[in-house]
């Protein structure tokens, strides 16, 4: 049976589906807070003020991204910046603001972008327009954006963690050799000792690795799960998984599911819930509670 079958359970999808908002433009890829929210295709150039800048934090969209820098600066006459993906079933507009550093001449906007979990796996046109007062929209600038998605199919050992907040927990993964595996040590390779003889090519690719930091120092992405996989046979032994509440960012707590599959059988689960007691312990190798302990025979 497939690892995406059993880690797209209803619980793992109702913990994902929790961490991305919902209200205006609910259905949408992209969604803009604090923005008004128009249905149907932007309209096209109009004769009106064009945008002077545009900054994109990066050129990837992470489906359940939260936090996506963007900005700008909107030629003179601009009162308001409408933003979208193409495509998608609407648009945003926000008022324009004062003039920034970078370009103290001219309105700018900085505004930052939710990404929807159901976001699909293909290049995405960013488009922003300045409008006037007149409600005339400029030309368009635009950005294209490469959708990044986390793989764990065809993987033979996969421990998964997921939680329903907008929290930065991490995930631990203790190998059998005592290797542990989380964010400051992503890779359970251990490379030659100086003077061994070299580990042939692609040798590194059989350890354990984690896939993603989500939340990273609450810069919110909106994924919430955190994945160790073995692509390769993986080691024989125990498995210890432990679950780290680096910081809730201003919740008030997270409810997490961490699941062990190999070779599409669940060998274990286990629920728990993090407080703000626990921000308050160690956060490096050794850190968090223990949520299951697994014998890979």
């Amino acid at each position: 049976m497939h690892l995406a079958r059993w880690l797209g359970t209803a619980l793992f999808a109702a913990i994902a589906a929790s961490c991305f908002g919902s209200g205006s433009g609910a259905g949408a890829w992209l969604h803009v807070p604090g923005g008004e929210f128009v249905e149907g295709e932007m309209p096209e150039d109009e004769g009106g003020p064009g945008v002077a800048q545009l900054k994109v934090s990066t050129n990837t969209l992470i489906p359940g991204q939260r936090n996506k820098p963007l900005e700008g600066a909107l030629e003179a006459s601009a009162t308001g910046v409408a933003i979208g993906l193409r495509g998608d079933i609407g648009y945003w507009i926000l008022p324009a603001g004062l003039p920034s550093v970078i370009e103290p001449d001219l309105p700018s906007f900085t505004t930052s972008l939710e990404v929807s979990p159901d976001l699909p796996v293909r290049q995405h046109q960013l488009w922003v327009r300045a409008s006037d007062e007149d409600g005339r929209f400029g030309p368009a600038a635009t950005a294209m954006l490469d959708t990044v998605v986390t793989s764990i199919e065809g993987a033979r050992l996969v421990f998964s963690l997921s939680w329903d907040t907008h929290s930065d927990l991490d995930l631990h993964v203790i190998d059998p050799s005592g290797v542990e595996i989380y964010k400051r040590d992503i890779n359970s390779y251990v490379p030659p000792k100086p003077g061994e003889p070299p580990d042939p090519v692609g040798a590194s690719d059989a350890g354990g690795v984690l896939d993603f930091d989500s939340n990273a120092e609450c810069v919110i992405d909106g994924h919430c799960q955190e994945n160790v996989v073995w692509r390769a046979e993986p080691p024989r032994g125990r498995y210890v998984v432990r679950v780290d509440t680096f910081s809730l960012c201003g919740e008030n707590g997270a409810s997490w599911v961490v699941q062990a599959v190999l070779d599409g059988a669940v060998l274990g689960e286990a629920r728990g819930t993090s407080v703000p007691a626990d921000e308050l312990q160690p956060h490096d190798r050794g850190a968090g509670v223990t949520a299951l302990v697994i014998d890979v025979l």
